[in-house]
């Protein structure tokens, strides 16, 4: 699975408020198992309830009976309360597994440099899917959700090598996700054939990360195209210490491309939103260029255009302001 990235802008106003100023208190709940149940973990797990929102709880209690899952589960309620929500209110059904991540970007016009950033995240978890594999994809997402790091793609020094390391190896990225899905796997359901075996150490029968950064660099029939990729950016084979011409075993649901490439296209994805946010707010500020001290807001302003230049080049044409 792949975290999507949803970029806004909005002006900035004085009297800015985040959501959390006015969010509701957080209530810790004990998720009681049942003993029995009318469902079966082949059954799709969107009608295991009468609502979906009931067949996700369900979801959640089961995961809940794992140890590794509980654990996770503690997680992400930490991170919904800091939204000032309920775990329940975090995770959705959708059309597809994922994390998708929000962050909005509010700027004020008369100062080029107030800038004020807002990141929210929520899970969805495929509605096509089996309360196994969406027990399992639970896991997963929530492991994005609780532990990737936080990152801003309007900054400067957002560059591609440091995504794809931070999307594959970093902390609650690909490898990590993968790793705890297989450990609830194991937990719940040890006789369920996946490709969880590529990632256990034969020395200690465990999950292993550095195995599983291995085999999620390996590019297969993808190797050259993902040496082109990098070659537009100005890297090489020799960033990635662990890429490998083996066969790919673990592709992007999103993509349907090993997790390396799968990276450098949501990178160039994210780079043309952000470019393309840059060029309306570029626009907004110039217009109100007569607002401000005219040689100040003059320099801000080439100074900003001068950065979005170099930033923006390789993502979109260059208009004129």
């Amino acid at each position: 699975m792949m975290i999507r990235i949803t970029l806004f802008f909005l002006l900035l106003t004085p009297f800015f408020k985040t959501e959390n100023a006015e969010a509701k208190m957080f209530v810790r709940k004990e998720y009681t198992i049942d003993t029995e149940r009318t469902f079966r973990y082949n059954d799709r797990w969107a009608y295991i309830a009468k609502s979906e929102s009931e067949s996700l709880k369900e979801l959640i209690k089961v995961l809940a009976t794992s140890k590794t899952g509980k654990k996770v589960l503690a997680l992400a309620a930490k991170k919904a309360k800091s939204y000032g929500l309920e775990l329940e209110d975090v995770i959705h059904p959708g059309s597809g597994s994922l994390t998708d991540t929000t962050l909005i970007r509010r700027f004020s016009p008369g100062n080029a440099h107030e800038i004020v950033y807002e990141s929210r995240s929520k899970v969805y978890i495929n509605r096509g899917l089996s309360v196994k594999n969406a027990i399992l994809d639970m896991a997963h997402e929530l492991v994005h959700f609780s532990l990737r790091e936080p990152f801003n793609p309007y900054k400067n020094d957002f560059g591609l090598k440091d995504f794809v390391v931070s999307t594959v190896e970093g902390k609650g990225g690909e490898v990590e996700a993968y790793l705890v899905e297989c450990q609830v796997n194991l937990e719940l359901f040890p006789h369920n054939d996946s490709n969880c075996s590529q990632v256990v150490s034969e020395a200690t029968g465990e999950v292993s990360k550095k195995l599983g950064i291995e085999k999620f660099y390996q590019m297969g029939r993808y190797y050259s195209i993902f040496l082109n990729s990098l070659k537009k950016h100005n890297l090489s084979g020799q960033d990635f210490s662990y890429m490998g011409r083996e066969k790919a075993d673990f592709i992007s649901s999103a993509y349907g491309l090993p997790y390396p490439l799968a990276a450098v296209h949501e990178y160039e994805s994210i780079m043309q939103r952000v470019c393309l946010n840059d060029e309306k707010r570029l626009a907004i500020i110039k217009d109100n260029l007569t607002r401000s001290p005219a040689q100040v807001a003059k320099e801000q302003y080439q100074s900003l255009i001068h950065g979005h230049e170099q930033k923006c080049g390789a993502f979109l044409a260059q208009n004129q302001f």
